[in-house]
């Protein structure tokens, strides 16, 4: 069938309209939705952690920077190498704890990318080598020697537990958190060399954040016994009986309500009266403290140990550095 001259002029205006593979619009299009692409599939791999990771940091950041003289300016030029920091920490983690966990997270977390199809398995393997490589190299360039070292200890830290050989028991969980936090209060301490910080609080914090979530941080496993069962993980409370997971919640409980006490006897009365700030610190800090050693043994239930954990432990955690800084400030300025 042959075309008549309008339909075959048509035919050549709609070919030529049609974007060529080669033309620049062509390459910025697809440049632009593989960047996009990514950045989803970025904001699904972090979701689950990176609220923990961005508070971990906040939390730490702001105690060692709460009465300093750092001003807006400089802490805005600070501020990319903060963000990159904390998303390379994240990052690291999430990408080799999913690409070497997918079994469990089919069974526990089906919504996350690999087990939901949204990123196959060798592109989690594809994406955990690149990321263990250019983070450091980024981090590196931008911030320097001494962050990156942190970040690949921090590597190295998360291959012995989720790569090889993947230590799989309480006391392990319990110390991989611990140190993991301790490293990254290293990692950003690494962006504020500069400001002549007491190094003595430095250490202090670094000791106080340790010994907190290596005897307390199993508060996390009471409200996923379940999933954890099924995945195989040998977490504090399931190597207990039920009997044991009683005693357990009542010793955790204990030693939470005696580190609430023993903090606050550290400020006398006559150093409080004349901060009021440090007063109220110190009241929510007390009462964030009590309420978690409280709810530990009144209210033993999946749902309210979930509550009791994402909220109460990490406002509990938060306000503890916070009033450790704020009150060891105030003692070394007395002596």
């Amino acid at each position: 069938m042959r075309l008549s001259p309008q339909q075959t002029s048509k035919s050549a205006a709609h070919t030529h309209a049609r974007p060529n593979s080669r033309t620049p619009i062509y390459a910025v299009k697809i440049g632009i939705s593989a960047i996009t692409s990514e950045l989803s599939l970025t904001s699904a791999l972090l979701g689950d952690n990176f609220t923990a990771h961005c508070g971990n940091a906040v939390a730490c950041l702001s105690a060692r920077l709460s009465d300093s003289s750092l001003s807006v300016q400089q802490f805005s030029a600070r501020l990319p190498g903060v963000c990159l920091a904390i998303l390379a920490f994240a990052y690291v983690f999430d990408i080799a704890n999913q690409a070497f966990s997918v079994e469990e997270d089919s069974l526990n977390k089906p919504h996350r990318p690999i087990p939901s199809g949204i990123m196959s398995m060798e592109g989690g393997y594809t994406r955990w080598l690149l990321s263990w490589i250019l983070f450091p190299i980024l981090l590196h360039l931008t911030v320097g020697f001494q962050a990156t070292t942190f970040l690949v200890l921090w590597e190295v830290w998360v291959l012995l537990f989720y790569v090889w050989p993947k230590f799989n028991n309480w006391a392990a969980r319990n110390l991989f958190t611990a140190v993991g936090a301790v490293l990254q209060l290293s990692l950003l301490e690494a962006l504020l060399t500069d400001l002549n910080l007491p190094s003595m609080e430095e250490s202090s914090l670094r000791w106080l954040l340790f010994s907190w979530l290596v005897t307390t941080i199993h508060v996390q496993e009471f409200h996923d016994m379940d999933g954890d069962r099924k995945a195989g993980r040998q977490t504090l409370p399931l190597v207990l009986d039920q009997r044991g997971q009683f005693w357990l919640r009542g010793a955790t409980a204990t030693l939470i309500a005696c580190t609430a006490i023993s903090n606050g006897l550290r400020v006398d009365y006559a150093t409080v009266s004349l901060e009021p700030a440090l007063l109220l610190l110190g009241l929510c800090h007390l009462l964030s403290m009590l309420t978690v050693a409280v709810r530990l043994v009144k209210l033993p239930f999946k749902e309210a140990d979930k509550v009791t954990y994402k909220y109460y432990y990490t406002l509990a955690t938060y306000t503890m550095l916070h009033f450790h800084v704020c009150a060891a400030r105030r003692l070394w300025a007395i002596e």
